[in-house]
């Protein structure tokens, strides 16, 4: 039994070394020299980017730098982007944590977007100083075509600090930023 299992086993291992050759299409064409697809295309970009942005908010009717940092990680036409903002005011200030939600509404060079999230705001100012959450809505336009290594952004977002307790109330933000956007390769 033990020579008949063995003498199979080599028989298989025998034919099993077909040339793949034989099962190309008749171009005496190798199958190590066959094109791959992807080279063909290029290889597709990871869908991750970095970058950031600066411009200016308009804050409960006061004037206010901003100035931010995000990442992208994109598929398709969605992507999440968490970042980080700052914003700077006479006598308030605010740093915010958000993580947005967007949509891309097209694939071209002028790309429009629009986007919504949630974030954490450490406020501070003359009258009050507190950890609330946020909400932002919002959108904008990337323009892709003008660097091999970067896009341009611009950017516009309403804010709602929510800030149920006592003093001030929730506190509404508009802010209007232009950036960069690195992708990764």
């Amino acid at each position: 039994m033990e020579k008949k299992f063995f003498i199979v086993l080599l028989l298989l291992i025998s034919f099993s070394g077909i040339s793949y050759s034989q099962l190309l299409p008749e171009t005496n064409q190798r199958l190590s020299e066959k094109k791959s697809p992807l080279k063909d295309k290029g290889l597709p970009s990871s869908g991750a980017s970095v970058g950031f942005n600066l411009g200016l908010g308009i804050i409960e009717s006061q004037a206010a730098f901003a100035i931010g940092a995000f990442a992208e990680l994109k598929a398709n036409d969605f992507a999440f982007v968490p970042q980080a903002n700052y914003w700077n005011a006479s006598n308030q200030s605010d740093f915010e944590l958000a993580g947005l939600a967007r949509f891309y509404l097209s694939k071209k060079h002028l790309i429009p977007y629009l986007d919504g999230g949630l974030g954490v705001n450490f406020y501070n100012s003359d009258k009050d100083d507190f950890t609330k959450l946020s909400i932002l809505i919002g959108g904008g336009i990337e323009l892709t075509n003008l660097g091999t290594s970067f896009n341009l952004i611009f950017d516009g977002k309403y804010k709602l600090i929510i800030n149920d307790s006592g003093g001030l109330g929730n506190i509404s933000c508009f802010i209007f930023t232009a950036g960069m956007k690195f992708p990764f390769k």
